[in-house]
């Protein structure tokens, strides 16, 4: 009878002992696949992001190899980079966007802009269709004219002789939607918006422009230390500008958060940059300062913000003149058309600050 019992006892110490086995291969089980998930999900973030510089890689290495870090990495050469380590995690997760609308356009397509954009859908509803014929058409500078954009007191008789604004593209190739990535085509590119801009400044307001199109971008993280070369040739020329522009888009993906409406027509918004960095900076900070009240002013809406930098590469080269500026004009998500009337708009803010 005794024996009996033991042996029951060691049967049902057997069959718990197999149960919990059970549980804990299902409980691996689960975390391997949940874990094989996440990294199929980074590595989906990877491929679908172009940012160049390779950050994350770079944070890799400084976490395994600190010598590296330590002796070797340059923080300000991934200033303007942002995906992180943590960004990537957040978007393999799905927590990089968690606000009601972020959550609605990724688990409802229907209502998710950058899909319907990429089929061509268009979630509208017309009440009446215009024929072609019906509809007048006029050029980029003449609808400028047309609209509350432009303001012709503002024009002043040009000199050439004497450039007053200096534009340049440090990241030459950055796209805006018409590409998928980074172009030389100025039809979808910084530079095709940057002539706008100088085409705007010369002819509606006699300010005389050089818009320079070297592609400083043929290595990105060198891209800096080649634009300060061309302004500095620039500045042996003619001596000191009154603006240096570096014209820049950012890279957002919220396409409704890049875009307003000005004079009834899509804007791209802008954002103004400086680094601390800059033997200049409070100069720097003052116009950029003057840059964004005015807009303010203006055009309500079009600016996001001043995003400082405490260490910007090169400091952005914003120690060559008190009159440096960088804009973030759009995002990749915009139009080049969106971004040629926020080019327009800042034409107008510009010769308000140097033509009254």
């Amino acid at each position: 009878m005794y024996r009996l019992i033991v042996g029951e006892k060691k049967f049902k110490n057997s069959n718990k002992s197999n149960k919990l086995s059970s549980e804990v291969n299902i409980g691996l089980l689960s975390l391997i696949i949940l874990v094989l998930i996440f990294f199929i999900r980074v590595v989906g973030v990877l491929k679908s992001n172009n940012e160049r510089g390779g950050f994350a890689y770079v944070q890799l290495l400084n976490l395994g190899m600190p010598i590296v870090q330590s002796q070797i990495y340059k923080e300000e050469s991934y200033a303007e980079n942002n995906l992180s380590l943590k960004n990537i995690c957040l978007k393999a997760v799905g927590l990089d966007d968690i606000t009601y609308k972020g959550i609605i356009e990724s688990e409802i397509g229907l209502f998710n802009k950058s899909n319907n954009e990429k089929k061509g859908a268009i979630l509208t509803f017309n009440q009446f269709n215009l024929n072609e014929d019906s509809i007048s058409k006029t050029s980029p500078n003449e609808a400028t004219l047309s609209t509350k954009i432009y303001d012709s007191t503002l024009k002043k008789e040009l000199n050439a002789t004497k450039p007053e604004v200096l534009i340049y593209h440090t990241h030459t190739t950055e796209n805006y939607s018409e590409a998928s990535s980074d172009t030389t085509d100025e039809n979808a590119n910084v530079v095709g918006a940057g002539d706008e801009l100088a085409k705007e400044l010369e002819e509606n307001y006699g300010i005389s422009v050089i818009h320079d199109k070297t592609n400083h971008s043929v290595s990105y993280n060198d891209s800096y230390k080649r634009s300060s070369e061309t302004v500095d040739k620039y500045l042996n020329k003619y001596g000191d500008f009154k603006i240096i522009l570096d014209f820049h888009r950012d890279s957002v993906n919220d396409k409704a958060a890049m875009t307003t409406q000005i004079a009834g027509v899509n804007a791209a918004k802008v954002m103004f940059v400086d680094a601390e960095n800059s033997t200049r900076y409070a100069k720097n900070k003052e116009l950029n300062e003057k840059v964004l009240n005015k807009t303010n002013e203006i055009f309500p809406g079009l600016s996001r913000k001043i995003f400082t930098y405490h260490r910007g590469m090169n400091a952005f080269n914003q120690s060559k003149s008190d009159g440096s500026l960088l804009f973030e004009m759009g995002s990749n998500v915009n139009s080049i058309e969106e971004v040629k009337v926020t080019s327009r708009c800042m034409a107008r803010v510009i010769a308000e600050i140097l033509n009254r």
